[in-house]
């Protein structure tokens, strides 16, 4: 049987497979819609238990003071034993701890908050370059997550908050264009991999060579490279694969992006 009887006969059962479908759903409409709304009306919402309730209590006055101060970041211990609760993260955090800026002004005063080496406009950036936007990705839970339980245990307390006016990042970038090109500088925590892979030593990686010893990466992901680890931070410098920038270029980049 040639294929293309064979995808006419498959088409026409399937026409034949929803017609019968059809004429059953119909027939179950009704008493579908009928369960549906039994079942609705018979279902009573969860009531909340104590705990849930002082939770909810606590997210709220924290939620009231990020309203007259939104920059503000928060850490929130629940324990699962006034909820009932299992398995339920027991520390969250609140506000905004992942920073975003459009303005350079508005990141340096945010940076000069921090007590680190902080990324900075490369005092030889090329010319036509402009500041296009930066992020700061601040504390996890988990940084401070032990920290909080002890506390909250030292007094006696099953649902505790405070105010986190942290110093130290996890990760900060900034991004400058010139039309179409790119340069973005990035510094964060280095794990084991970047600490066995990288050192000191500036390691360059252009982006046909990424393409080579990676082919199933995708064009977006593609750049020029430049990292090393300095300050206790893992830095990068990256550009666009079509970036006139040579190696040697952003070698002199690299050398005053930090602040130290």
């Amino acid at each position: 049987m040639k294929m293309t009887m064979k995808l006419a006969i498959a088409t026409l059962s399937g026409f034949l497979l929803f017609g019968s479908m059809n004429l059953a759903a119909e027939a179950a409409s009704s008493r579908s819609i009928s369960d549906i709304t039994l079942k609705t009306a018979a279902a009573k919402p969860k009531t909340m238990t104590e705990g849930e309730k002082l939770e909810k209590a606590e997210r709220e006055r924290i939620n009231k003071l990020l309203e007259k101060n939104p920059e503000d970041t928060y850490i929130l211990y629940v324990s699962n034993e006034l909820t009932k609760v299992k398995g339920k993260a027991e520390v969250d955090m609140l506000g905004n701890s992942m920073p975003k800026f459009s303005k350079y002004e508005d990141y340096l005063k945010k940076a000069a908050s921090l007590k680190e080496a902080t990324l900075q406009k490369p005092a030889n950036l090329p010319k036509g370059y402009v500041f296009s936007a930066a992020e700061i990705v601040g504390p996890y839970t988990a940084d401070f997550a032990a920290e909080l339980k002890a506390e909250a245990k030292k007094l006696n307390k099953q649902i505790y908050s405070k105010k986190l006016n942290w110093t130290t990042t996890n990760e900060t970038k900034l991004e400058f264009k010139n039309g179409d090109n790119f340069i973005k500088i990035s510094s964060r925590k280095p794990d084991a991999v970047d600490k066995k892979n990288y050192s000191q030593e500036y390691t360059y990686t252009s982006a046909e060579k990424m393409k080579k010893d990676n082919p199933y990466v995708g064009e977006k992901y593609l750049v020029n490279s430049l990292v090393w680890i300095q300050h206790g931070k893992l830095l990068s410098v990256h550009t666009n694969p079509k970036n006139p920038m040579t190696m040697e270029e952003m070698i002199k980049l690299a050398k005053t992006m930090v602040k130290k």
